[in-house]
């Protein structure tokens, strides 16, 4: 291959990285990453370029299974589920050790099974050792919708109100059970983890100081029913 077209070949790729970065996310120097809250920029005509749908078409997403609300002046954001999975979340890349605790507020409706097939979803990169490196890699996010992780944690509402705080670590993508009990559903709830802890509980040997948080959203599993639930002041902090 000629040494000129290597070169073009090379400059091009660099040209098209530079021009297409994709945005994310990163936590104040107050140690504040507002997910979704007051200041927010989303909404039902512009989907911020940091936040991504994965499994379901956008304008599809966008059109059938998204609502903000207004909810004692504040905005709330109403998920419902559809005939598929998908993730709808935010890209962060924001360390761990600087915004350790999560917490928002959640509205979900009375259910039928164990599990409400709508929960948040975590996604880390950095602390398994046996990941590599990927932040000297220009293309790593190139034919990506979701950025590139090692780790996750799926955050359920269970209808046993007695599971609250348990993990259940038997699927590949474990669950922390925030919340608990059908008597709690149809109000608003609100919650305050520290998930740097939950990470520690279970990865306790992972590169704990390398831990970038990637992405934080939300992941709905596809329903015969549809049912939704609403969000609010969703926020990493220190």
């Amino acid at each position: 291959m000629p040494a000129n077209f290597t070169i073009r070949i090379g400059l091009a790729l660099t040209l098209l990285v530079s021009g297409c970065a994709i945005p994310t996310k990163s936590i104040s120097p107050e140690g504040y990453l507002e997910i979704f809250g007051p200041t927010s920029a989303l909404n039902k005509i512009n989907l911020p370029a940091e936040w991504f749908v994965d499994g379901m078409k956008k304008k599809s997403f966008m059109a059938n299974h998204l609502r903000i609300e207004r909810i004692d002046g504040s905005p709330a954001l109403n998920i419902s589920t559809g005939s598929q999975n998908y993730v709808f979340a935010k890209r962060t890349r924001a360390s761990l050790l600087a915004a350790p605790f999560l917490s928002w507020s959640w509205n979900v409706p009375s259910f039928q099974g164990n599990e409400y097939p709508i929960r948040l979803i975590i996604g880390f990169h950095g602390g398994d050792p046996k990941s590599g490196s990927w932040g000297s890699q220009p293309l790593v996010y190139l034919g990506k919708i979701t950025p590139p992780f090692d780790r996750a944690i799926s955050i359920i509402w269970h209808r046993n109100g007695l599971l609250r705080g348990t993990i259940d670590h038997t699927t590949k993508l474990p669950k922390y059970i925030a919340r608990g009990g059908i008597d709690k559903t149809d109000k608003w709830q609100a919650e305050n983890i520290d998930l740097a802890r939950l990470y520690k509980r279970l990865w306790p040997k992972d590169e704990f100081q390398k831990v970038k948080i990637m992405f934080a959203g939300f992941a709905t599993r596809k329903s015969i029913l549809p049912t939704s639930a609403a969000f609010a002041d969703f926020v990493l902090s220190k």
